[in-house]
């Protein structure tokens, strides 16, 4: 009997001591915590650019307007200057168109006695030949050809002659006033004698 009781009591303390050392159970792992997403920023706005105005289309150059000078024109002495080469006592230009080219006739009252003649010319840079006959042979002065262009609104003729029978050039440019009524002409003139320069002015008939 002391025997089994003494038994049991073993049995009971093993127990208890097997209760007593047995770890706690692990508890239970708690789910990783997820971090709060971060509110995602409102893109920023791209500025517009600004539209670029347009470029101005090109303009073409105004044409350049000519002056008519045909019809007759009176030398004003009194408005003019021919420094040291003696001037007319009176002097008309008839400038007139002819087919496509034109014509600019001359009655001039000088010291060589009265001239009176028509020159032809054309308005393109070329050359045009005086017809023959229209200086005598013996004319102190002659012109043998003219060359007419613009330059601008200005009209200028390029002269070949023959002055007392040695060549020269006269080259004249003539312009316009703006109410039409006056026609300047400032002449160029190289001989053997010099070097002149003289201006006309005309007065429209």
């Amino acid at each position: 009997m002391k025997r089994t009781l003494y038994l049991a009591t073993l049995l009971l303390l093993s127990t208890s001591l097997i209760h007593a050392q047995a770890p706690a159970p692990a508890a239970a792992p708690q789910p990783a915590s997820v971090p709060e997403t971060a509110p995602t920023p409102a893109p920023t706005p791209v500025p517009t650019p600004a539209p670029v105005p347009a470029a101005p289309a090109a303009t073409a150059p105004a044409a350049t307007v000519r002056p008519n000078l045909t019809g007759t024109w009176s030398l004003d002495l009194a408005r003019s200057n021919y420094d040291q080469v003696p001037p007319p006592t009176s002097e008309f230009l008839v400038f007139a168109q002819a087919g496509s080219g034109f014509t600019v006739g001359v009655t001039s009252d000088n010291d060589r006695g009265k001239e009176v003649y028509t020159l032809p010319f054309a308005t393109d840079g070329t050359e045009t030949p005086t017809p023959k006959g229209t200086f005598s042979d013996t004319a102190t002065l002659q012109y043998l050809s003219t060359k007419g262009e613009w330059k601008g609104a200005a009209l200028v003729l390029t002269q070949k002659i023959t002055y007392e029978g040695a060549p020269g050039s006269l080259q004249s440019t003539f312009t316009l006033s703006p109410d039409g009524r006056t026609l300047t002409r400032a002449m160029h003139i190289s001989v053997d004698q010099g070097e002149f320069d003289t201006t006309s002015v005309y007065d429209k008939q």
